[in-house]
């Protein structure tokens, strides 16, 4: 990448000196995208640092400030951060003083901003804090800013512990109030949720309105398994093997299964999207998959993430008996075989995203990832052979 991050650099008139890989995004059947941590001669300031991000997925032709290059068949576009050719807002949100003016009502001050996520080409959120108030910004495509804006209100005005939209969609960025409570995650750690009655998360979903099915809907991560398998092979081919045959199995059992009535439905229901206090769920996070599903696939994806939280973290001791404890409750409400068939296509989803630029490191969490998804499979086709 040396040569691509230098004539990028180029165009804007400074010299490379220095490069490495951040992060690595891999979207099946989309690209690739690298972030890059560069250094450059910045002139009389001395050297500086900044981040170039460059994919292989495509994007529309009118995008400004990215520079294109072509080596045979393969096209790479690669842009300055934060200068997103699919984020319009991005820029505005990464500007502390605009997010002042514009959001805390202080003009000529500057609010702290930190990224918490980045999905290149897709989505960011970021923490803005001023004087104590502190707002999250979700920056989107331009034509999904309004259906945000749209869902949380939906479930805001019904009630369910959701962030209100702060204004309207401004800049394709979607400001949100601040919502108490503690990651689920850290209570999975510390003592495996014991506080939290897992019906909790069933009545939680029962309560979605039912305009939610009036929204676009997504494809559940277990129909998408022969995606993500390719890409958990490209990361790890020593198991390329076992992820052929747990991709074959995810698809060959679910049509064996029943997955229930199209119900209103979260879309990404896991551990780091609700927060809580005690045994009660005070909030509902991410909100960008609300639209008609099925309830099997919202129990699936929370309990095919907690699989996977040992691989992680060696902390996460307690997990392996609390999966047991959600997903005996979550027998109750949905097809048990279809629960564990679904959650192994959510864990085999994980499998690709344990793969980062460290080394080999890794590799042992993306193996346990995939133990985790095999584990859930075989429980779901032994209960499919004792019908």
């Amino acid at each position: 990448m040396r040569e691509p991050l230098a004539i990028a650099l180029r165009t804007v008139g400074v010299r490379l000196e220095t490069w490495k890989l951040a992060q690595l995004h891999h979207r099946p059947g989309a690209g690739v995208t690298g972030i890059y941590e560069v250094s450059y001669d910045g002139g009389p300031p001395g050297t500086l640092t900044d981040y170039l991000c460059a994919t292989t997925a495509s994007v529309p032709a009118d995008a400004a400030t990215v520079v294109r290059l072509r080596a045979g068949d393969r096209q790479l576009t690669i842009w300055r951060h934060p200068a997103d050719p699919m984020l319009p807002g991005l820029p505005w949100a990464c500007d502390g003083a605009a997010v002042a003016t514009e959001l805390f009502g202080r003009p000529g001050e500057v609010a702290s901003l930190r990224t918490l996520s980045y999905r290149p080409l897709r989505r960011a959120v970021l923490l803005a804090e001023l004087r104590g108030t502190r707002i999250y910004l979700k920056a989107v495509r331009a034509q999904q800013a309004e259906l945000l804006w749209t869902r949380h209100r939906m479930l805001a005005d019904a009630g369910l512990p959701v962030a209100v939209p702060l204004g309207d969609w401004h800049r394709s960025v979607v400001a949100l109030s601040e919502l108490g409570g503690e990651p689920l995650a850290e209570l999975f750690m510390a003592d495996g949720a014991a506080q939290l009655d897992p019906h909790e998360v069933i009545d939680l979903l029962g309560r979605l309105p039912a305009g939610v099915k009036s929204l676009p809907s997504r494809p559940a991560w277990a129909l998408r398994s022969a995606d993500y398998a390719r890409a958990a092979a490209a990361a790890l081919p020593q198991a390329k093997g076992r992820i052929a045959v747990l991709a074959d199995t995810i698809s060959a059992l679910l049509p064996k299964t029943d997955a229930g009535p199209v119900v209103p439905s979260h879309g990404d229901l896991y551990e780091a999207n609700l927060l809580v206090v005690g045994s009660r769920i005070t909030g509902l996070l991410d909100l960008d998959s609300l639209g008609p599903g099925h309830l099997v696939d919202d129990l699936a994806c929370f309990l095919g993430h907690l699989a996977v939280l040992p691989a992680l973290h060696p902390g996460y001791v307690h997990v392996p008996a609390a999966v047991d404890r959600f997903a005996g409750v979550f027998d109750g409400a949905v097809d048990p075989a279809a629960l564990r068939l679904r959650a192994a296509g959510v864990a085999l989803s994980l499998v690709a995203g344990a793969k980062t630029h460290d080394g080999g490191s890794w590799v042992p969490g993306a193996m346990l990832r995939l133990a985790a998804a095999e584990k859930l499979a075989a429980e779901g086709a032994g209960l499919i052979r004792g019908r």
